[in-house]
């Protein structure tokens, strides 16, 4: 009797490990953050990126017709704003107002930087749109950098080629950083769209972090409308902010994170 007793014990002993783990393991969840690009333009598009429920973070171009008007209908709603600052890029697409290029020289690039940080209402961070010269330019982007510690803003990096070195010089001056791992619609079809959310869906499920940046096409509008979510999935979605990369020894400003969190 006391040997069955004791086998008994260790069984139960045992099946509550197990069960124990098991629950750990499927609590273990990642986090989505979704950030939709090149907001400033286009009002009815802009507006309908920020009422979708999956987007978490809208990134505003500074100096456009309707970019103050559409920062403010988002911080109304409650989402986080980042600056989707123009940088140049190896075609030499036009960069628009306000854009940056080593070539205009540190005292206009920096001057453009500082018109822009004042022009995005609630802004808290800044990211680079196109930028795939200026990104690896370690120089350039230490003026960046410097600029933005100044401000307290952090730096998400786009990552629009390769051989970016924007996060590294983020870190470096020891701003808080993040960079972009999926681009929701590099192709604007709504199978390849579906194929990457869900991509970013099952990282998250499997524990991982994952940013996500799309743009207000059609698309993928059409898409974000259309789109159900389980409630455990909705628990995935956080604005950049509270995906941060940070810089030992450096504290975390309570003004990047929306409250709640």
């Amino acid at each position: 009797m006391p040997n069955s007793s004791l086998r008994f014990l260790l069984v139960q002993l045992m099946l509550t490990v197990l069960l124990s783990s098991s629950a750990v393991f499927v609590s273990a969840q990642g986090k989505i953050v979704l950030v939709i690009d090149d907001l400033g333009n286009q009002r009815r598009a802009g507006r309908s990126v920020i009422d979708s429920p999956w987007v978490t973070t809208v990134a505003i171009m500074p100096g456009r017709p309707f970019t103050e008007e559409l920062a403010q209908y988002a911080f109304a709603q409650g989402k986080e704003i980042i600056i989707h600052m123009p940088m140049s890029n190896e075609t030499d697409f036009p960069l628009g107002p306000l854009g940056l290029n080593r070539v205009d020289g540190k005292a206009t690039l920096t001057e453009n930087l500082h018109t822009a940080l004042a022009g995005v209402p609630h802004a808290v961070g800044l990211s680079n749109h196109m930028g795939s010269r200026l990104t690896q330019d370690r120089e350039a982007m230490g003026w960046v950098m410097a600029m933005l510690k100044q401000v307290g803003f952090y730096f998400f990096d786009s990552r629009t080629v390769s051989t970016t070195i924007a996060y590294q010089v983020a870190a470096q001056y020891q701003l808080p950083w993040s960079m972009r791992n999926i681009f929701l619609d590099h192709y604007r079809t709504e199978d390849f769209i579906a194929q990457q959310w869900h991509l970013a869906l099952t990282k998250a499920r499997q524990g991982e972090t994952v940013t996500v940046i799309g743009h207000p096409y059609p698309e993928t509008l059409r898409f974000l409308n259309n789109l159900q979510l389980d409630p455990s999935d909705l628990a995935l979605l956080l604005p950049l902010s509270a995906v941060l990369n940070y810089a030992d020894k450096v504290p975390r400003p309570l003004r990047n994170f929306p409250q709640g969190l």
